[in-house]
């Protein structure tokens, strides 16, 4: 029997353990028209994110990796990454609003949405 509950106790712990970071999943960059554009991907356990740009005409991106800083109090987010490419921003800020986080930098704002699976 203690056998039995030596088993029990390891699976319950995984199966308390949730990811509940706000910065969790997949955000998708808002684009007018529904085209695909950015899609981001937070490491929550540590600092590192991971960008897909926007498909291009033959369904190909690329990948991007930066690194951000996230204030709990406060809902802060800075993402460190050419997220438009060279030349532009490389230091990008905004406020995490429930499902939605805008982040801007260089005069140029980008609005996500928490969702869907990144391309």
């Amino acid at each position: 029997m203690q056998r039995r509950h030596a088993f029990v106790l390891p699976f319950f712990l995984l199966a308390a353990c949730g990811n509940d970071h706000p910065l969790a999943g997949n955000w998708a960059q808002q684009v007018e028209g529904g085209k695909k554009g950015l899609q981001l991907g937070f490491q929550t356990a540590g600092d590192k994110v991971m960008v897909h740009t926007p498909p291009r005409e033959d369904g190909s991106h690329d990948h991007l990796h930066g690194t951000y800083t996230f204030d709990a109090n406060s809902k802060a987010v800075t993402v460190k990454c050419k997220l438009l490419g060279d030349g532009k921003a490389d230091a990008w800020t905004g406020t995490l609003a429930g499902k939605a986080l805008d982040l801007s930098g260089g005069g140029v704002t980008l609005k996500f949405a928490q969702g869907g699976s990144a391309h």
